[in-house]
């Protein structure tokens, strides 16, 4: 019996080992930053009257979508979701992705652009052909032949030089509202997967000169449930989006989110890989500490659109009537948490904040476990060797 209990709890951990190490789930390479160009940094620029805001197409234009026939180029195999590039009639090179975050992050891109920050261009397509389309290696339930179904369309623009990737703790906009009010643009979309490897600097020659603009440059993982590996967590689920609460209380002037991507159950079995796990962890921890001021001005700034424009953004990505209602009536909701957040904390809120630092002690001892958990794995796996 002992025998077979440890051959079961070796084979969990060689599971979940293999898992981790799947592209989705590896450490990108540190970015080479030694040559880098001198420029301006910008994280946000004045939207000006945001209730003219076109979120129909977003950062790109109706004249700028990619021109059919489409022709296969290459596949990408990285990250999570389906890729693979094709060209344009126009000669453009276009990277496809496939799956739940196609109709997400076409919606998500609009948003975040509105209120003032950088997004790619990003067109959503129901149904497309791409004449020379090999059979892929992943996304077969999205193809049929050269027909592809749920798409959506990225550019590689010329003129845009990717830099290195930024990470939410070093960076010039520390402490600043605009990089707070970024913060709570992903957790008011629960972004599951805010990390660095996800931002990316991208250089530009504006009229106002050289600009390295600071963009969250996959946006993929959100309109679902927030959750932490090992956990529940879903993209593009209306279920689940509104099952979720989103501001919770105020503690010592800082907002108090229902956002928690930390490791649980099996997932803290990624200590199994030290990096990643302490990646896991720090993506949470960086989205706290919000100042209640920080996340009031984002939210003026979300409040200026109107029903009608974020329509548009769940309309640009072919979302159905029902849902894309369903979706603005939470959005407008979650709103209008941030323009009603208090100025000053009432008992209720400090009772409020007591029970998060409880969660996060209960967390901690979790945490601890976990690091238990790895000394006992790697016991059982010495046993098997031998």
């Amino acid at each position: 019996m002992r025998t077979s209990k440890l051959v079961l709890q070796s084979s969990l951990l060689i599971a979940f080992s293999s898992l981790v190490a799947q592209p989705g789930f590896s450490q990108s390479k540190p970015a080479n930053n030694s040559k880098q160009p001198v420029a301006k940094a910008i994280i946000w620029r004045d939207p000006g009257n945001v209730s003219r805001r076109d979120l129909l197409y977003g950062p790109g234009a109706i004249d700028l979508m990619p021109k059919a026939p489409f022709t296969f180029v290459e596949e990408d195999k990285g990250g999570e979701s389906p890729k693979f590039e094709v060209r344009d009639a126009r000669g453009d090179v276009w990277t496809v992705k496939l799956g739940p975050e196609a109709q997400a992050e076409t919606v998500s891109t609009r948003l975040v652009w509105a209120v003032g920050y950088f997004a790619e261009e990003a067109y959503y397509f129901d149904k497309v052909t791409v004449d020379n389309l090999p059979r892929l290696s992943r996304g077969l339930d999205y193809t049929a032949g050269n027909i592809v179904r749920g798409a959506r369309f990225e550019p590689k623009r010329r003129g845009m030089k990717r830099g290195s990737t930024w990470g939410w703790q070093k960076n010039p906009f520390e402490d600043t509202r605009e990089l707070n009010g970024l913060k709570v643009l992903m957790i008011l979309l629960n972004n599951f997967d805010a990390r660095p490897e996800n931002n990316r600097i991208i250089y530009v020659d504006s009229p106002r000169g050289k600009e390295a603009r600071y963009y969250v440059t996959d946006l993929g993982a959100t309109l679902g449930r927030a959750g932490g590996l090992g956990g529940t967590r879903t993209k593009n689920n209306l279920t689940d989006f509104l099952s979720t609460e989103f501001v919770k209380g105020v503690e010592d002037g800082a907002v108090e989110f229902d956002y928690d991507t930390r490791p649980s159950g099996l997932g803290h079995l990624s200590v199994l890989h030290p990096g990643y796990y302490r990646s896991q962890v720090k993506k949470e921890e960086v989205m706290r500490g919000i100042p209640v001021a920080h996340a009031r001005w984002i939210g003026s700034l979300l409040a200026r659109l109107s029903d009608e424009q974020l329509r548009d953004a769940f309309r640009a990505a072919n979302y159905s009537d029902g849902t894309r209602e369903s979706y603005v009536s939470s959005l407008r909701n979650r709103i209008n948490q941030l323009t009603r957040l208090p100025s000053k904390q009432s008992a209720r809120q400090r009772s409020e904040g007591l029970e998060t630092k409880i969660k996060n002690f209960n967390s901690k001892a979790v945490d601890e476990a976990g690091s238990k958990v790895s000394k006992t794995f790697t016991k059982l796996r010495e046993a098997v060797q031998r």
